[in-house]
């Protein structure tokens, strides 16, 4: 004996609109996904250069604007010279990489000052730049 179902027939867009809603969220997951590259959130003026290091993705950011108040950014939060040597001494467990967002008018003294306190203790260093514009 054969069953008939006495429901009505459903339209194929009940199948097919879940199945594009998935495929254009895995969609606009990937193209986000590219934009979650380290960045340290205050915006400095990088200088060009053509290498690229990797490794460092889970590095430390230590943050050097232009100016002249010697402002100074460790992860996001302006700390002094000082508090960077305690911040960088208390951080022994994990990674030991620091990567150095110096804005290109960054006074250069203060920049080899920096990257010596992370050297001092014990810290691969990576300057960061940008890709030269083609």
């Amino acid at each position: 004996m054969k069953l008939e179902s006495h429901l009505p027939r459903q339209s194929p867009w009940l199948y097919i609109v879940p199945l594009m809603n998935t495929i254009l969220l895995l969609l606009v997951f990937f193209l986000l996904n590219s934009n979650f590259v380290v960045q340290s959130g205050i915006h400095v003026d990088k200088p060009q250069s053509s290498s690229r290091l990797t490794g460092f993705d889970r590095a430390h950011i230590i943050t050097i604007p232009a100016g002249l108040e010697n402002a100074l950014y460790f992860d996001g939060v302006r700390t002094s010279t000082a508090e960077l040597r305690d911040k960088l001494k208390a951080s022994r467990e994990g990674e030991r990489r620091a990567i150095i967002h110096a804005a290109r008018q960054a006074p250069h003294g203060r920049v080899i000052e920096v990257g010596n306190i992370a050297l001092e203790l014990g810290y691969e260093v990576a300057y960061s730049t940008v890709p030269p514009k083609a």
